[in-house]
């Protein structure tokens, strides 16, 4: 017997299928949202302005980048009260509190 498993993805405005996947990053949260082409180019459209008179920042303002930084995270996490594995990655909410201390 075969199985056969598809995955279908919506759009999160619409419920429309085929959406894709975007990320967007807003006072150090990630943010993931599954949009149809129409409401990707509409996203892009309403940021394109914010976009063209901002400047990119570093990577560290989202996200933890080194071992060490996420050895350091884990460790206040535990001492804070937040519950974090011993590997793999650390949540967004997480490394948030911890740049936000």
């Amino acid at each position: 017997m075969v199985q056969q498993k598809r995955v279908i993805v919506t759009d999160d405005l619409d419920g429309t299928e085929g959406a894709k996947p975007y990320r967007f990053a807003w006072q150090n949260t990630v943010y993931e949202i599954d949009l149809n082409d129409e409401h990707r180019d509409e996203l892009l459209r309403a940021l394109q302005p914010f976009i063209d008179a901002g400047r990119r920042a570093g990577r560290r303002t989202v996200h933890a980048a080194s071992g060490d930084d996420r050895a350091a995270i884990r460790q206040w996490a535990r001492e804070n009260g937040h519950e974090v594995s011993d590997r793999g990655r650390i949540s967004a909410a997480v490394v948030e509190a911890y740049n936000n201390r």
